[in-house]
């Protein structure tokens, strides 16, 4: 070992270290230059390489950071008084009241607080649906990564002129707003609620500025029918909507005739599709995030996850927001799914543990286009770490991860401690 520690350097060792892309490694560490992980191994190689300050976790488990890619932190206190579970129509309703009251200032606190519960579960990354731009001025100072996808919603054509226009004005401020572990992207809110011809602008300015969509669709049987058939208690209320649109396609097919199926896009839910759906997502390279959670306390059905896995769709588990779900940990989802997977074993795949873990590190972060970036723990990446302690040994680090909710011991991000539980 060196006989001086090297500038700059700082040492994680852990009982268990999950790099993800390879196999985990007991008795491992990983070493940081300044945002940057450098090395990661075996304590005693490492140890013999680096000389640095040391962090133990000697009963702990070192992953790289949790990636949740879709909530909605602005609807954080909606919680308190929104019921659930309940039907998809009715929640709906109750929350387009709640919205049309929120101030900004009140998104703002309740992005805060959301925010504050992330961190303790170990996320390090969120893709933020944010309806008011509070949650891009929470994020921006919280040390978390994210990308927020600016909502927008256009149910007349009338008003498309000047809404695609604060949309582009938003962009532009924003830009100017930006750090190193935020970025923007667009959010039309969902096929149902964005006109055929204000979608198609929102995609084309989308491709002009190099942003990524993300998409709230085939989320409820409500919704797969209005679309179709315009047809369903919701044909009197956003039927107009879809006026200028052709008749017979599902959701996810009249998304294909916008053009809005992309690599570059983010699907939400895909509860209600058929199998000519899934071969259009895995023909498209579309990433879908897939919240079981909030499909079973909204009542919209069960994702045929086996079908889309078995298909090559590319899928990623994120906790929808806590109007929808009561917690925002990934690893809650997962235990979840896997309940899921126990019960509807034709609808759900019988997934090994570190698969789980996948479409909350590397496949959650690929979906929002940061997976060069984060999602492992290998060297180049940015140092996105959580730390979980465990009382009893552990022999299995993946099946402790998921045996019971659980907060991080500390969560970093580009090697700073934003979370501490010491």
């Amino acid at each position: 070992m060196h006989e001086e520690k090297q500038k700059g350097l700082t040492l994680l060792m852990a009982r268990w270290v999950l790099p993800m892309t390879s196999p985990p490694i007991r008795d491992g560490a990983v070493v940081i230059e300044g945002d940057r992980i450098i090395a990661v191994g075996k304590w005693k190689e490492i140890a013999r390489e680096f000389s640095a300050e040391v962090w133990e976790f000697p009963d702990g488990i070192l992953m790289p950071g949790l990636v949740n890619p879709h909530t909605h932190l602005e609807n954080t206190n909606f919680a308190e008084t929104i019921k659930r579970p309940q039907t998809f129509n009715k929640w709906l309703l109750q929350m387009v009241r709640l919205v049309r009251s929120q101030t900004f200032e009140d998104a703002l606190r309740a992005s805060e607080k959301g925010i504050g519960q992330m961190k303790k579960f170990g996320v390090t990354c969120v893709g933020e649906f944010s309806r008011l731009g509070a949650s891009f001025h929470a994020l921006r100072n919280s040390g978390l990564r994210a990308v927020v996808f600016k909502e927008f919603i256009c149910l007349r054509d009338e008003d498309a002129e000047r809404q695609l226009d604060e949309l582009a004005q938003w962009l532009e401020d924003a830009k100017g707003l930006m750090n190193t572990l935020l970025n923007i992207a667009l959010g039309p809110h969902a096929p149902y609620t964005v006109t055929p011809n204000a979608f198609r602008q929102v995609i084309g300015l989308a491709q002009r500025e190099n942003c990524r969509i993300c998409v709230h669709a085939a989320e409820s049987p409500s919704e797969r029918k209005l679309i179709e058939q315009r047809k369903g208690v919701w044909r009197w209320w956003l039927g107009s909507v879809l006026r200028d649109a052709p008749i017979g396609l599902s959701p996810i097919r009249y998304l294909d005739w916008l053009g809005a199926l992309q690599p570059q896009t983010l699907l939400v839910h895909c509860v209600q599709v058929d199998e000519n759906d899934i071969a259009l997502l895995a023909e498209r390279q579309v990433w879908v995030a897939h919240c079981p959670r909030s499909n079973a306390n909204l009542k919209v059905g069960l994702m045929p996850l086996g079908k889309m896995l078995s298909a090559g769709v590319k899928v990623c588990l994120a906790t929808d927001g806590l109007a929808s779900v009561d917690s925002l940990s990934p690893l809650d989802e997962i235990q979840f799914a896997i309940k899921l997977a126990q019960e509807h074993p034709k609808l759900y795949p019988a997934l090994l543990p570190n698969h789980w873990l996948w479409m909350v590190t590397l496949n959650a972060a690929a979906s929002l286009g940061l997976d060069r970036f984060v999602g492992s723990l290998d060297a180049g990446k940015q140092a996105d770490i959580a730390i979980f302690r465990f009382s009893a040994s552990i022999d299995d680090p993946y099946d402790a991860l998921l045996s019971e909710g659980r907060e991080a011991t500390a969560t970093m991000v580009a090697g700073e401690f934003i979370y501490q539980r010491m």
